[in-house]
């Protein structure tokens, strides 16, 4: 692998260097030297590990890192906070059985360490000793962070031992704020559904409804109960009212539990006290903590639900969001891969790797993932995709059928209520100079829906560009700049508006405002320099030209940008 390569070979210079420098005068004891093959001394390979570990974690590369700070903490074993990054190092490269045994040193050292306390006491969870995780998590624990995510494994620990009364009482979560008292209070309504107390479990569900934290967990949570206690039909309703309120739930958990209903499927409804955990963590480890932009602690929460069951593929859904965010695209690429076809999160998790792999420029591979999961789980969810990345591609011919099927589909008050494919399938027509067409497709969107701003947007710029109905586009841009303030591309289009008209000043003004929003749209700032060069500004023109080369313009763009360099504005005349 790329990465780790680099790691070796930075390591090998650094442990060198530092290898060279502990030699002198033979300081630490040893007898390095090249003549008996001992080359570094302890402190060298110590310095070495621990640099290589800190190279690794530059570079992204999570397993590099946990092995590194592992072998440091090995050799200087009396540094607890060296232990702790090796161990939380592991963890999050998903080496849970190191993680497990660098935990049990810390304890060693530690026994108040949050985090040893709750992988073991994960561990024991999942294989269902209850006692034994109870005792780790009813420890005291250093880390108030961890207080909540322990407790939350506790109660089902001790939901699993026959404790019910107990776990009520741990999931009182008074310690994290309101957000953990409302997680605490959907674990109360899903055990008190355990149980088979109906009474009380609504009016936990109700509660946490009310506030919609984890409403789809909510949700599920609830069907499985109604569905335990005979009452197929009254499951049916609560999926069937929520997927209403949320486009229809097209894919997903909600929509395979409608489905496994509907036509007699069987459902897993009862939950192990460690899988009852597991979701337990996951909602806060991305609800609370990956909002919050607390990457760390929210990859660490999901490896910590993973751990207690290998089998929620939410946790490894969330996984892979959490590690693009912070930049392990391949990390996050094997997390979705582990998501398989027959998941109720295959269709996120395709997705996600088509996404990845459009970042990568490899178009042809994302294109095959998104027909691939079309073609096994063909919805109007997967369906738009597919013509949403032809889109991105710029090949309109071959993103205008999906969009055509897609309005079919739709019945006439679903098209008014949502016409936006009517607005893509408008720009694909007037991309491929079907304009009269296209203007049919963004007038309907307008009727429907006046203040959509990205509509007036592109028919009014669009106008201005072909220079008709002038007065009128002047009218939409200035309104859709009323919507959006501080949108560079519609701030763009009024100045392209005045450029168009031979008013330069204003539309210098209007673009630079634009480009100040929009700093990297190849578009605005192709656009300033025009302007730039018909105010006399030659230079500064040129400037901006070669500063919208380096933005990921069009292929379009870019043969006209380099013809404008060459010979000038006028130059890109010939080449329109």
């Amino acid at each position: 692998m790329f990465k780790y390569k680099n790691v070796l070979i930075s390591v090998c210079t650094i442990a060198l260097m530092v290898g060279c420098a502990s030699s002198l005068g033979q300081s630490e004891g040893t007898n390095a030297s090249p003549m008996n093959g001992n080359y570094y001394s302890p402190k060298a390979k110590l310095y070495g590990d621990y640099l290589a570990a800190s190279y690794a974690n530059h570079l992204g590369d999570a397993n590099a890192r946990a092995q590194y700070f592992s072998r440091a903490f090995a050799l200087k074993h009396e540094d607890i906070n060296l232990g702790r990054k090796a161990m939380a190092s592991a963890l999050s490269a998903g080496d849970h059985a190191l993680a497990r045994t660098l935990a049990i040193e810390i304890q060693a050292l530690d026994q108040q360490d949050g985090l040893s306390i709750a992988i073991l006491g994960a561990h024991a969870l999942s294989k269902g000793k209850y006692t034994q995780a109870i005792s780790y998590l009813s420890a005291e624990n250093t880390d108030a962070s961890l207080a909540e995510i322990n407790a939350l494994m506790r109660g089902w620990a001790q939901f699993g031992q026959g404790g019910d009364e107990e776990a009520l009482e741990t999931f009182t979560l008074p310690k994290g704020g309101k957000y953990f008292q409302f997680i605490g209070s959907l674990q109360k309504a899903k055990l008190y559904a355990q149980m088979g107390d109906m009474v009380n479990a609504e009016k936990y569900f109700k509660l946490v409804d009310e506030i919609g934290v984890s409403s789809v967990e909510s949700t599920l949570s609830q069907a499985r109960s109604y569905v335990e206690n005979k009452e197929k039909d009254r499951a049916l309703e609560r999926l069937e009212a929520f997927a209403e309120k949320n486009g229809g739930a097209l894919t997903g958990p909600i929509r395979t539990y409608i489905d496994a209903l509907e036509t007699g499927g069987k459902l897993n409804t009862k939950l192990s006290p460690a899988q009852s955990a597991s979701r337990a963590l996951t909602e806060p480890a991305f609800g609370f903590y990956s909002v919050q932009n607390q990457y760390e602690a929210a990859e660490m929460f999901l490896q910590l639900a993973l751990e207690l069951d290998p089998k929620n593929d939410k946790a490894r859904l969330f996984l892979g969001s959490v590690l693009v965010d912070i930049d392990r695209e391949d990390d996050a690429m094997q997390a979705y891969k582990k998501i398989k076809s027959n998941s109720p999160y295959a269709v996120s998790a395709r997705l996600s790797e088509a996404s990845l792999l459009f970042d990568k420029d490899e178009d042809a591979a994302a294109l095959r993932t998104l027909n691939a999961i079309y073609k096994s789980h063909p919805s109007k969810v997967t369906q738009s995709s597919l013509g949403r990345a032809y889109l991105i591609m710029e090949d309109y011919a071959s993103a205008l059928p999906y969009y055509d099927e897609l309005i079919s589909q739709m019945t006439e008050e679903e098209l008014q209520k949502n016409p936006t494919p009517r607005y893509i399938k408008g720009i694909c027509l007037e991309r491929l100079d079907r304009w009269q067409e296209a203007v049919v497709e963004f007038e309907y969107v307008l009727k429907h829906q006046p203040d959509n701003s990205d509509v007036l947007n592109y028919l009014g710029y669009t106008w201005v560009d072909k220079g008709v109905k002038l007065t009128q586009a002047f009218d939409m841009i200035r309104k859709a700049v009323r919507l959006e303030p501080e949108s560079g591309a519609i701030i763009d289009s009024l100045g392209w508006a005045h450029y168009k008209l031979g008013q330069y000043s204003e539309a210098r003004i209007q673009l630079e405002d634009a480009a100040q929003y929009s700093p990297t749209s190849a578009t605005i700032i192709d656009h300033l320099g025009d302007v730039y060069w018909r105010l006399g500004r030659i230079r500064e023109a040129g400037y901006q030209w070669n500063r919208a080369l380096t933005l990921d313009p069009t292929d379009k763009e870019i043969i006209s940008l380099k013809a404008k360099l060459n010979g000038g504005l006028g130059a890109a005349d010939s080449v329109q």
